[in-house]
């Protein structure tokens, strides 16, 4: 572990909450539609630095200097890093979808084709959630290598990219999840607006 003074739980609680801010005042003026491409990519850029040093100092506080195989310290880099961006996105997310609860002509049917407006709250949830998952497979393929203690054998030498890939898949499938939700969310409360190509003509 690199950072050998961050072995403080408080230093993790003020990084915690200082992502947590940085979110909400993101997620705040996104759902305000105020928010410019600059902006939204300085506040991606402060959570995901943020992130990374709340991992370090997690790692750090739940590394065991007495095993060989660290497990508690790479379980709390995982935890630190992408379980920040995870639920950044969550954030973000619960933002957006009152945002297009106020405003769903930003989400329409378009001839069977879903159309959605640009907003860079929407770019921030995406390139967080995916970046989340993608750590959150290289940090649990990095358990497994730790797990399996040096055994040789294409098995166990191919157990860490299992969830290497599957945060890759997961990754992609992200984004179809989330406008399924957003569209079931606008279908339930009666603003789905759905157009048909003759009706556009």
């Amino acid at each position: 572990m690199a950072i050998e003074t961050w072995d403080s739980p408080y230093i993790v609680i003020w990084l915690y909450l200082s992502i947590l801010a940085v979110v909400l005042l993101f997620g705040v003026r996104g759902y305000s539609d105020k928010v410019s491409g600059l902006e939204a990519a300085g506040y991606g850029m402060l959570i995901i630095i943020l992130s990374g040093l709340n991992g370090a100092a997690l790692g750090q506080y739940m590394y065991d200097d007495e095993v060989k195989y660290d497990v508690l310290g790479v379980l709390g880099n995982t935890l630190g890093l992408s379980g920040s961006l995870l639920i950044s996105g969550f954030i973000l997310l619960i933002f957006y979808r009152y945002r297009v609860v106020k405003h769903p002509e930003e989400v329409v049917i378009m001839g069977g084709e879903l159309e959605i407006s640009g907003s860079y709250l929407l770019s921030g949830i995406t390139a967080l959630s995916s970046f989340g998952l993608l750590l959150l497979g290289i940090g649990i393929g990095h358990i497994v290598h730790g797990l399996k203690a040096g055994r040789a054998g294409f098995f166990y030498g191919s157990l860490p990219l299992i969830p290497f890939i599957l945060g890759i898949i997961l990754m992609t499938k992200y984004s179809k999840w989330m406008f399924k939700y957003i569209v079931w969310v606008l279908r339930r409360k009666g603003l789905l607006q759905i157009v048909d190509d003759k009706d556009s003509k």
